[in-house]
């Protein structure tokens, strides 16, 4: 019996599909009005290769529970979301570290003139902060790469 090869996690973060459902979480209150030619510029600025395909990762989304048409928008539903709850909690989580370890090393130059060493404290700050750097790097590779037109898009949509 032979076993297909796992495509990996990389690689479904990467699917066109991935990036359509992430395109439209991206947008503000993760949703795009409902207007028309609307998925047709989607199509191209993601860059699929045909309307087939596109329409066969919409209907799969739509299927799925994941993306739905609501009150002229289309929207991402909380099953949707779910699918990048690790990004956003990584990306909050870098975020937390990195604004803890600034308010840490400031607290040091506080703290001289206490009984707790200086020293100690601003190393935990640098500490705290490396490592939301470290988180922050790690999140970037982890999230889908929308194309530049679909970025361009993104904030177009964003404005009306």
């Amino acid at each position: 019996m032979q076993v297909s090869k796992s495509r990996g996690i990389n690689a479904d973060i990467q699917s066109p599909r991935t990036k359509l459902l992430y395109f439209i979480y991206s947008a503000p209150h993760n949703r795009i009005k409902a207007e028309p030619g609307v998925k047709s510029t989607i199509c191209a600025a993601l860059g699929y290769k045909s309307d087939g395909h596109f329409h066969y990762d919409w209907n799969y989304l739509v299927n799925a529970g994941m993306l739905e048409e609501k009150q002229g928008y289309f929207a991402v539903t909380d099953e949707g979301k779910n699918e990048f709850v690790l990004h956003s909690t990584v990306s909050r989580s870098s975020s937390v570290f990195v604004v803890t370890g600034i308010i840490l090393v400031f607290f040091t130059f506080l703290l001289l003139w206490q009984i707790v060493p200086v020293e100690s404290v601003a190393a935990f700050g640098i500490a705290l902060i490396f490592l939301g750097f470290l988180f922050s790097m790690v999140n970037r590779r982890n999230q889908p790469e929308l194309p530049l037109k679909a970025r361009v898009l993104l904030k177009e949509l964003s404005r009306r």
